[in-house]
């Protein structure tokens, strides 16, 4: 079940079975009957003891997401009522109206080669649908309004610095990172490319034997992660799932610690909240930098597989999303990480101390430096996962640890074994690339370039902060090394609209928006000037058109939940007993 890891059921199977135990032998064998009723009474005692611990540090809303969005259903605001949902003045709405209907008119002109491809992509290609549908950054209620009018889809044709041209030949700086594939920049992921090509169109889709370059880069990965075995695979997602295969398989523990917030890819054996629809029984998710979430690791220790952290949610950015009603205050940059790193060292002597071993998703290799998260906060997991950028553009993921855990055999049950293998784990096309990359990163060019952008980065956010504040626009920015993002100071459930007026300015972003943003190491002075423009541009155009109202009340969420999920039930019983055909819901 959904909450096995919190509620702890299998404890619960053996007070009962004590119990039953006690009760049958009560007549034959009295004394063995008290002493079993004595051991059931002493086990709930240190089960309610564990549970009251586990709720006290359990995040259980993504445990219970799953039932909630079976449960309820909203609908979607029509347009009159989305702008007008905080109740605004009526010339704030019929503002927000004009400038949202401007930007509609303005992207049919200057788009007209990208729609016919957009249109298409939305009816056959179901992920981008997905994506594009603004979940990540948007509350639901707002999609089909957004939707109808403003495609984010991006059709581009070339890239040349940090541009990307489209098929109108328009340009846009680039703040995505590919989603953190792209944290070298796209000249130097070009050359990582070339080299990958170079060494396939020597061997082509060679699998199962290999090129003497696969052993280089183990050897450079053992170097400079400090590991003793390394294992390759077809992206980060699918380490995770291999890096917790092999912690459970050595530690014969089935429950895996999370916390909360943090992303380890679309697993379901890992993933949070919104979006897995099957959440695993044996993930227990903690709260984060939290003192109780230590004490349960240690009271929990038997049960525990392993620890995932992601090093780079210490930046902060947990609370920038838009996709939600509420401006979250967001504590974001060098503090944050400071902070992280003393979390990060109490959560290592816990889990030393415990048994349990410590897994870094690192999937966004190098995005915190050469050296990765180990170097900059001296912490070493026992585990490393890593992915994204680690391909040079191509798909590949890796997992570094010790035997101990990377031995696929049991030694003393030979019958024992843990099946965790890949096709494209030695693709040349792959490994090519990737030894571009391992080569780089340990040259003294490439400090110079980690460094460079660092230094050039802190003085952009100063620069950027004291021109949003000369001209008085509610927002900030906060970045570390090639993370940032937009800090909001003025409340409004419209946060998720600046994205749009951003994209209308000149930028690209991923589709969660303002709350993730990434530079690469080819980012100049030049590009983050030209960045500081686009923000102010479009803050002054969001400000402008009334999306920061200071009077705007709270949505009410209410109307749109209470009828529609009626509704859907009650269509759904009728239909059960075939008296109705099935509701759409929220439609």
């Amino acid at each position: 079940g959904a909450g096995m890891a919190v509620f702890m059921e299998a404890r619960l199977k053996g007070i009962a079975a004590l119990s039953l135990f006690s009760w049958l032998l009560g007549r034959s064998s009295p004394v063995a009957s008290t002493v079993l009723q004595g051991a059931a009474v002493t086990y709930f005692c240190w089960y309610g003891f564990l549970l009251a611990k586990t709720l006290q540090a359990a995040v259980v809303g993504p445990v219970l997401w799953g039932y909630v969005s079976r449960l309820v259903v909203s609908r979607y605001l029509t347009r009159s009522e989305f702008f007008r949902a905080d109740a605004p003045p009526e010339d704030v709405a019929a503002r927000r109206e004009a400038g949202f209907a401007r930007l509609e008119a303005s992207w049919k002109a200057r788009w007209p080669k990208a729609a016919e491809t957009q249109k298409f992509l939305r009816r056959h290609f179901s992920d981008l649908r997905f994506k594009a549908s603004g979940f990540e950054s948007m509350y639901p209620i707002w999609q089909q309004v957004v939707n109808e009018a403003l495609d984010p889809i991006t059709v581009v044709e070339s890239s040349e610095g940090m541009e990307l041209t489209d098929t109108s030949g328009e340009k846009f700086l680039d703040v995505s990172g590919s989603y953190g594939v792209n944290c070298f920049g796209y000249t130097r992921t070009k050359e990582f490319l070339a080299a990958g090509q170079e060494l396939a169109s020597t061997l082509g889709p060679c699998l199962g034997p290999v090129h003497p370059i696969v052993a280089e880069n183990v050897e450079m990965l053992l170097k400079i992660f400090r590991k003793e075995e390394v294992s390759f695979h077809m992206s980060g997602t699918e380490a995770v799932m291999s890096a917790v295969y092999q912690a459970r398989f050595h530690t014969q523990r089935r429950v895996t610690a999370v916390f909360q917030g943090a992303y380890h890819g679309w697993w379901d054996g890992v993933m949070q909240g919104a979006g897995n629809d099957r959440f695993a029984g044996d993930c227990l998710i903690l709260k984060d930098q939290c003192a109780a979430s230590l004490e349960l690791l240690r009271l929990r220790a038997s049960e525990v597989a392993a620890v995932i952290v992601n090093p780079i949610s210490g930046f902060g950015w947990k609370n920038a999303g838009t996709n939600k009603l509420a401006t979250s205050k967001v504590s974001a940059g060098h503090d944050a990480m400071e902070k992280f790193k003393r979390w990060l060292h109490q959560v290592r002597e816990t889990c030393t101390r415990s048994g349990i071993p410590l897994i870094f998703d690192e999937t966004w290799a190098f995005h915190l430096g050469a050296g990765g998260a180990q170097e900059l906060y001296g912490v070493e997991p026992d585990m490393l996962v890593l992915g994204k950028s680690i391909g040079g553009g191509h798909a590949a993921g890796a997992v570094l640890g010790p035997s101990r855990l990377m031995e696929r055999r049991d030694p003393a049950r030979p019958m024992r074994v843990n099946f965790v293998v890949g096709t494209f784990k030695g693709s040349p096309v792959s490994m090519g690339a990737m030894h571009a990359v391992l080569k780089y990163v340990q040259t003294a060019e490439a400090k110079k370039s980690f460094d460079g952008l660092r230094d050039r980065v802190d003085k952009w956010v100063v620069a950027c902060n004291g021109t949003l504040e000369k001209q008085d626009l509610p927002i900030r920015v906060a970045a570390y090394r090639t993370t940032w993002c937009v800090c909001y100071q003025q409340h409004s459930p419209f946060n998720f609209m600046f994205m749009y007026y951003l994209r209308d300015a000149g930028l690209q972003m991923a589709w969660v928006g303002t709350g993730k943003m990434l530079f690469t190491l080819e980012f100049s002075d030049g590009d983050l000037k030209k960045l500081t423009d686009i923000l102010v541009k479009a803050a002054k155009a969001f400000q402008e058109d009334g999306w920061w109202c200071s009077s705007g009340q709270p949505v009410k969420l209410l109307p749109l939940i209470v009828g529609p999920t009626i509704r859907y039930h009650l269509d759904s019983l009728l239909s059960l007993v075939g008296l109705a055909g099935p509701s759409n819901g929220g439609a």
